[in-house]
């Protein structure tokens, strides 16, 4: 077995479930990660290994030495909803029945290769570097060895006959080492002392935590439908413009689709008969051969690139159109921010030729003409729960005070803005140390103001609490009770303004 086990994390557990539309790919997937079932085991079940009543599920072992015995898992409340809704569709359901039942495999059931195809499906679709049946069995006892289930317990759900088994299939998290060596090393505050901290009433002591890193990751949160999109447009030939703000992540969206068909990058159309003859001259180089051969004979490279720059955007553009054949690349155009007439007669004279795929700003309306078959694709900003999400992966290794002020923050001065984001948390990354207050104190250029209504409020509450003397005056009830109000108000008001900001972990 390889020593080095693969698994998954949380946020790429949410992005393979998201990504997988058929339910009943769904179910098999989610049987063998919140069970940890083998593939084997997963794909042989039957109706009757499930008590619904119980929520409990009932697997024999395939393995030799594990013939006939049974272990018993329980069906998360995720699993039984999708279990749930996968009954609801059936009828005249029999014990024997296969789960997964098939037609065309000896067996009865789905064949091991299927679930092999799906994974490798989904791996190409989202670009992980494994994905595979196992990896879910993997992910299934790490879970739980981070939630410190205990060994005995995953080792009798994973169906092992000894501990030494369960631990090669499980690495243990350094968040479980962290908390061992905590447990062991630092004092742990009285039930009293969390209950006032948690309210406020005593400050939580705080630390100063070290913030530097050196490493990079890549990935992509909150754009699965905007890449499905892409990939099932340039598989229909269909030209897409990307159209959103600055920062909003077009470029990246370019970049990473998946396609089996080929692709052509350039920046943009300025200085565009440079561009078009750099593009000619890569074709003739590469993949087009036969064709230079055919129309420059013997000539070296350096002497075509010469014929070539002597030529007019028009005839470059006639002879990159005969070189090709119709919708055999994807012309990928990272800007056409700066779209010239020039650039327009070229995109009008090319769109049968390649699939285009181009990204913008906004076009102007008297340099839209050559969009009019172009499929639109509006690249907002990430919703807050998926800012959230980027935020805590980019900055997973920035020790800060108060993890929901910092998030808090970022969103606030990036209404989501992916660039926004990762340039403030770069900006965080410049100090050694970062506390609350270097938290609030770092601003980006591009956010809005914010406005601090604390002093506003209580100039309100007082006002009103003025009432509950005033009514003595007026003999009025109600503003005695107005007042009161007021008075409670304003006693409660450091942990009503606490909780004006939404709270993600």
């Amino acid at each position: 077995m390889n020593n080095e086990i693969k698994f998954f994390d949380k946020y790429q557990i949410d992005i393979i479930l998201q990504s997988v539309k058929n339910p009943k790919h769904k179910l098999i997937i989610m049987i063998m990660l919140d069970c940890g079932l083998r593939v084997s085991e997963a794909i042989s079940l039957k109706y009757q290994d499930f008590d619904f009543k119980k929520e409990m599920l009932y697997v024999t072992s395939l393995k030799k030495r594990g013939k006939d015995k049974k272990r018993a898992i329980p069906i998360s409340k995720r699993l039984y909803h999708l279990l749930a809704d996968h009954l609801s569709k059936k009828s005249n359901i029999k014990g024997e029945d296969y789960l997964f039942p098939s037609n065309n495999h000896i067996s009865g059931h789905i064949g091991r290769s299927a679930v092999s195809k799906l994974c490798d499906r989904l791996q190409e679709k989202l670009g992980f570097d494994f994905l595979n049946p196992h990896a879910f069995r993997h992910t299934f006892a790490t879970s739980h060895i981070s939630a410190e289930t205990p060994l005995e317990n995953i080792k009798t759900m994973l169906g092992h006959n000894n501990y030494d088994t369960t631990l090669i299939y499980a690495q243990i998290p350094s968040e479980i080492l962290k908390r061992n060596v905590a447990r062991v090393t630092e004092k742990e505050q009285s039930m009293l002392q969390k209950v006032l901290s948690k309210y406020g009433i005593i400050n939580r002591k705080t630390d100063k935590r070290i913030s530097i890193n050196f490493h990079k990751d890549n990935f992509s949160i909150g754009r699965i439908d905007d890449f499905n999109k892409l990939s099932e447009n340039a598989n229909k030939g269909i030209n897409t413009l990307l159209i959103g703000p600055v920062g909003i992540g077009k470029s990246h969206l370019l970049e990473n689709f998946k396609t089996e068909k080929k692709v052509l990058k350039i920046d943009d159309l300025n200085g565009l008969k440079q561009t078009l003859a750099q593009l000619l001259l890569y074709l003739y180089k590469n993949d087009k051969e036969h064709c230079r051969e055919l129309l420059y004979g013997d000539l070296d490279l350096d002497k075509v690139k010469v014929k070539i720059n002597r030529l007019s955007v028009r005839n470059i553009a006639e002879e990159i159109k005969k070189t090709v054949q119709d919708k055999e690349y994807i012309l990928v155009i990272d800007s056409l921010d700066q779209l010239t007439p020039v650039g327009v007669k070229f995109l009008e004279e090319v769109k049968d030729t390649f699939t285009i795929f181009a990204a913008a700003r906004s076009i102007k309306i008297d340099k839209s003409s050559f969009a009019w078959n172009y499929d639109r694709v509006d690249v907002k900003e990430l919703k807050r729960e998926k800012a959230i999400e980027l935020t805590a992966k980019l900055s997973y290794d920035i020790q800060v005070e108060d993890p929901i002020l910092f998030r808090n923050h970022i969103f606030e001065q990036s209404n989501g803005n992916p660039r926004v984001i990762f340039e403030i948390i770069d900006r965080y990354r410049k100090e050694p140390v970062v506390t609350n207050e270097v938290v609030k104190n770092i601003r980006h250029t591009a956010s809005l103001g914010e406005i601090d209504m604390t002093f506003v409020v209580f100039i309100v509450f007082g006002l009103m609490y003025l009432l509950r003397y005033m009514s003595k005056e007026l003999d009025n009830e109600a503003l005695r009770f107005i007042g009161g109000v007021a008075l409670v108000l304003m006693l409660l008001s450091r942990q009503l303004l606490s909780f004006t900001k939404k709270k993600f972990i």
